[in-house]
């Protein structure tokens, strides 16, 4: 950029508008035309190396020194008058010598003092958004409403789609200051309106920006169903696992439309069922419970190992008994998966789908895991089975190995309840060393 030139008081909003720009990366238009395009009238810009293609701007800054004021003023050849009004050489001209005040009658001046050009008639008025923010509750709402999908819709035109962001946002944050009632109603149909396809695109596009992220997860979360599904379209079809990340991230804040994540389990492509299996996950909906089930026979491990996890992640009584299937899986990286993901009070309708599953399991990852889990719902079933796998002989398992032993005791440890702590306490003199060691670094770390 070679030059801005600000008018003198511009309009903060001008000139927010011009540090967002100068902040954000550049693009495919330059500072000009993006200033241009955002409405900014008072602040005018020209980039380096290029030559004024049109007049430039009035805004009154003609005459101001650029540069060093002091130094220039000691640059002048020539006498310049003093602050009596006698002449004296310009090099021996004071700091306190500069005064902005009128000169004294009958003095001499060498040029007159530029003053501050007054305010143009023709100053910018607020926008539409601008006077919403003043007063949600105005009663011309509906005028400024229609005003802003005027703007979104220009914004689209000049592919700003971060403008039409904030736009839509904008109003979305207004809607919640306002009454409930038929002035609600006034900014749900404006707001259908303004959320067409293409604009919903540009949001969802968007959230994988940090800058715009927030604006635009407000925006799709007030565009409920329609919203979440293009942001599921874009998780498709996301080339990059970051970008992939990113847009899990935002579904995962999504408030509506959760019946289309049940629909796309049934999906065609493996991938998405497995992203989809994720999601619901993250998000503990048990009304896809059913859905999941069905996938617990999908040729995919990947499938699988998603899916039971999600299960286990619910936790819900419906999940125990896909999650019982999914334990007998035969690959042990699926069964492993659904002991991961098991974990909090909320999960003991899943007690004892694991007990179960221990008695049959012969991997020593999963079995670990499974004991794990155990320790994390932490209810009277769990820990009760806990205490009969950490004894080092049992009527109902028989003799267990020392490494299955060693973690039941960090589970009793992570259960903490008193039956756990009193099994502690009676393992610090086990017969086996590392049980023993294992139950006093448990009772020592609980105490803390």
């Amino acid at each position: 950029v070679r030059e801005i030139a600000i008018a003198a008081d511009p309009p903060p909003g001008q000139l927010f508008e011009l540090l967002k720009t100068l902040a954000e990366p550049p693009g495919t238009q330059d500072l000009p035309g993006r200033l241009v395009a955002a409405g900014v009238d008072r602040i005018s810009a020209r980039p380096a190396g290029a030559a004024p293609s049109q007049p430039p701007l009035d805004l009154g800054t003609d005459g101001i020194l650029r540069g060093d004021a002091l130094q220039d003023v000691g640059s002048l050849e020539g006498p310049v008058a003093g602050p009596d009004g006698v002449s004296q050489p310009a090099a021996s001209l004071r700091p306190e010598d500069l005064s902005l005040s009128e000169p004294a009658p009958g003095s001499v001046a060498a040029a007159p003092v530029p003053q501050a050009p007054p305010e143009p008639a023709g100053a910018r008025e607020p926008s539409a958004l601008e006077r919403l923010e003043r007063n949600p509750r105005a009663a011309n709402v509906a005028e400024l409403l229609t005003d802003i999908a005027r703007d979104i819709e220009e914004a689209m035109r000049a592919r700003r789609p971060e403008r039409a962001i904030r736009l839509l946002a904008g109003v979305a944050r207004c809607e919640q200051l306002a009454p409930d009632g038929s002035q609600r109603r006034v900014y749900a149909i404006a707001l259908k309106r303004m959320c067409t396809k293409p604009v919903l695109e540009a949001l969802a596009n968007l959230v994988t920006v940090p800058a715009y992220r927030e604006d635009a997860l407000t925006a799709l979360q007030r565009a409920g169903a329609d919203g979440l599904e293009v942001l599921l379209d874009l998780l498709v079809a996301a080339p990059t696992v970051p970008e992939r990340q990113a847009i899990f991230g935002a579904l995962t804040e999504m408030k509506e439309g959760t019946d289309q994540l049940v629909h796309m389990l049934g999906h065609e492509d493996w991938f998405v069922v497995r992203n989809v299996a994720e999601l619901v996950g993250e998000l503990g909906l048990e009304e896809a419970v059913p859905a999941l089930a069905r996938q617990l026979e999908h040729e995919d491990e990947r499938v699988r190992r998603a899916v039971a996890l999600a299960l286990a992640k619910i936790g819900s009584r419906a999940a125990a008994e896909p999650l019982r299937r999914a334990l007998r899986d035969p690959s042990p990286a699926v069964r492993l998966e659904a002991a991961l993901g098991v974990g909090g009070r909320k999960s003991s309708a899943l007690a004892m789908p694991l007990v179960v599953a221990l008695e049959e399991e012969q991997d020593p990852e999963v079995e670990r895991e499974l004991i794990l889990a155990l320790g994390r719902i932490g209810s009277a079933d769990a820990v009760q089975a806990l205490i009969k796998f950490a004894q080092p002989a049992g009527r109902v398992f028989g003799r267990k190995p020392v490494a299955l032993r060693v973690a039941a005791v960090e589970a009793l440890r992570v259960a903490a309840t008193p039956a756990a702590v009193g099994m502690l306490q009676g393992l610090v003199d086990d017969s086996d060393k590392q049980v023993r060691t294992a139950a006093a670094a448990a009772l020592k770390d609980l105490k803390r």
